[in-house]
């Protein structure tokens, strides 16, 4: 289902900028959506745990993405570029369907997402959900 919402240059902009390592200290990426395109609502430092980051949520959607460091399971460190479609059971129907139907399209435009997590409250986006999605074969 497409919504003709677009991502703003400007957030592809940043994506390519964070997912190369050139954005310092930055480790997550909020975006939402205004009007008719995906924009960057705020970001936070990468020193922020995801159990920290769990309680900027709220009931409304967004799109996370998210530069996770994790372990592999043969024990060498590791990152990869998350998205985290975080889109709860307790939001406006309305937006659920803007924001699902609108997350192929962030797909597309940011080349280079690694592993892709639907959450729809926060037991579905903790750092175990998030190890075991990077860590899947």
């Amino acid at each position: 289902m497409s919504t003709g919402i677009t991502v703003a240059d400007e957030v592809i902009a940043k994506f390519e900028e964070f997912k190369l390592k050139r954005l310092k200290g930055v480790g997550y990426l909020v975006l939402s959506i205004v009007g008719d395109e995906v924009v960057l609502e705020k970001e936070y430092p990468k020193t922020m745990s995801v159990a920290e980051f769990q309680q900027t949520l709220d009931n409304s959607p967004k799109y996370v993405v998210v530069d996770f460091d994790f372990t592999t399971t043969d024990g060498r460190p590791a990152d990869k570029v998350v998205l985290v479609s975080w889109i709860p059971d307790t939001a406006k129907i309305k937006e659920k369907m803007k924001f699902s139907g609108t997350k192929e399209a962030v797909k597309a435009a940011l080349q280079g997402i690694a592993v892709n997590i639907n959450a729809t409250d926060a037991s579905e986006c903790t750092e175990a959900e998030i190890i075991a999605a990077c860590t899947k074969i």
